[in-house]
């Protein structure tokens, strides 16, 4: 029997261009302004648990990730949504009225300029291939923090709101802004752009356990803070990321990584106070910036896997046809071309097989094209099952089928040749308007040393195969040079 292969999962075309905008009325986007508002103050607030006695300055802020992707998709009017938000944490904080203006219009600018460059790149929002996930990293977790980590941390030091020198205060900005727009702002492109994929129950259970084995990790490497016995621990986190990624789960990836942010936030409650001081950048805060270079190896990793297996779904159907998952006219013409130019093969026997479905038009004009679908499906596997092995088969389109038999004898090909035709005449096909049987015209060409082009030979097997047809079909008829031969 002949194996039919098949893809490891539909492909996806990449877009030239993502419009990642979702449309709305104006209601849902006073909504929407309302939920930004809302949502970045509280994970501005849940990020503030990880600052020392400086004010509003954390090495996690999830807000920033959060309003990336509210204006990601939800277009870039939603940015003035940041400046009411920022001027509530400033007042709740106790900021100065123009610090708090400050962070605001940095924030809007962390936000506004690396969506509107990664909508004018054309960049997938579902982070599939290795361009688009390394342009969100740049553009977006990168690129954007420097302009609200610049006009921050100078109006908190012209306004001598942080006792830390501004070159400090400027990269621990930095360092939770993009953290937080990295894992936050990923997983909100990523998760919507592919909310039509369900997640599979083993799957999911399989997230779930690695999301604990990495929250259980990063707890045990905050516990390495305290005793500064092994402030590398969270490296342990890399094989965990890998795994999933390994998958080509970027959702999985991501996830993992804000699971290990939250930890790290949460941690705030029972760190000693000493372990937060940010004086000196210390042994805390390598273990955020490690947390950013395990999800950015998953998320490299993660994309060149789907990229892999993109191409690889190209290149199938670039040689298989896609209902019946067979080879398709050119791999058979290919093939075909291989065996008459091979000197070797030329010595052994070889016949070629034309099939042609009889009055097939007549069951998909009753039935419908879902029941054509249907039977060339069951065609395809009762072929695969009659031939041997070694043997090529191919859809060469519309209803007709070719087959190579290798080193076979004519007369065997001809027994081969009536099993198949006894095989399809046995087929029925039930559906709502009744039973129907299929049946098939086949023409075998012995292939010789004499034939040299492929073309040439699959014209004689169809001639072949047309005139079973003119000779009432249902029948298996041999082309000769110098007449037709009716085998049955």
């Amino acid at each position: 029997m002949a194996e039919v292969g098949y893809p490891g999962e539909a492909l996806t075309p990449r877009p030239d261009k993502f419009r990642g905008r979702l449309e709305m009325s104006r209601g849902r986007q006073a909504v929407v302004f309302l939920l930004l508002v809302a949502g970045y103050v509280v994970l501005g607030m849940a990020g503030l648990q990880m600052q020392s006695a400086q004010a509003g300055v954390t090495p996690v802020w999830p807000a920033s990730g959060f309003a990336f992707a509210m204006v990601y998709w939800f277009g870039l009017r939603q940015v003035i949504a940041l400046l009411p938000a920022m001027l509530t944490l400033g007042w709740v904080l106790g900021l100065p009225a123009q610090v708090a203006v400050a962070a605001a219009l940095g924030s809007m600018l962390e936000a506004a300029l690396p969506v509107a460059l990664l909508h004018r790149l054309g960049v997938d929002p579902n982070l599939r291939q290795l361009r688009d996930a390394l342009l969100f990293v740049v553009l977006g977790a990168v690129m954007g923090p420097l302009f609200s980590a610049t006009l921050g941390s100078l109006a908190m030091h012209w306004f001598s709101v942080s006792s830390l020198d501004v070159l400090r205060l400027w990269l621990l900005w930095w360092l939770g802004n993009s953290l937080g727009l990295f894992l936050v702002g990923g997983l909100g492109l990523v998760a919507v752009a592919g909310r039509t994929r369900g997640l599979r129950s083993r799957s999911a259970l399989s997230l779930l356990a690695a999301a604990c084995i990495v929250a259980l990790i990063t707890l045990a490497g905050l516990l390495q803070v305290l005793h500064i016995s092994s402030p590398l621990f969270i490296l342990l986190l890399l094989p965990v990321f890998i795994l999933v990624a390994q998958r080509g789960d970027q959702i999985g990836v991501l996830s993992l990584g804000v699971v290990a942010m939250a930890v790290m936030m949460g941690s705030a409650y029972w760190l000693p106070p000493e372990s937060l001081r940010q004086s000196d950048l210390g042994i805390l805060y390598l273990h955020v910036s490690l947390l950013w270079v395990v999800a950015f190896t998953g998320m490299m990793i993660c994309s060149a896997r789907q990229e892999v297996r993109m191409r690889e779904q190209v290149s199938w159907l670039a040689h298989h046809d896609p209902l019946t998952r067979l080879p398709n006219r050119q791999a058979f013409m290919e093939r075909l071309r291989g065996l008459l130019s091979d000197p070797v093969a030329e010595r052994s026997a070889r016949v070629l097989i034309y099939l042609d479905l009889d009055r097939f038009k007549d069951l998909n004009d009753a039935e419908g094209h879902q029941a054509g679908d249907r039977v060339m499906r069951d065609v395809s596997v009762l072929l695969a099952e009659e031939i041997r092995a070694g043997d090529q088969l191919a859809r060469l389109g519309g209803d007709e089928f070719g087959v190579i038999l290798d080193d076979c004898r004519l007369i065997d090909a001809c027994s081969i040749s009536e099993n198949i035709r006894s095989a399809i005449e046995a087929y029925q096909y039930r559906g709502p308007q009744g039973t129907r049987r299929v049946e098939a015209s086949v023409g075998l060409l012995e292939l010789t040393p004499q034939h040299l082009s492929a073309e040439g030979v699959l014209h004689a097997a169809q001639t072949a195969c047309k005139e079973a047809k003119r000779a009432g079909g249902n029948r298996v008829w041999v082309y000769s040079d110098a007449q037709s031969v009716d085998d049955r």
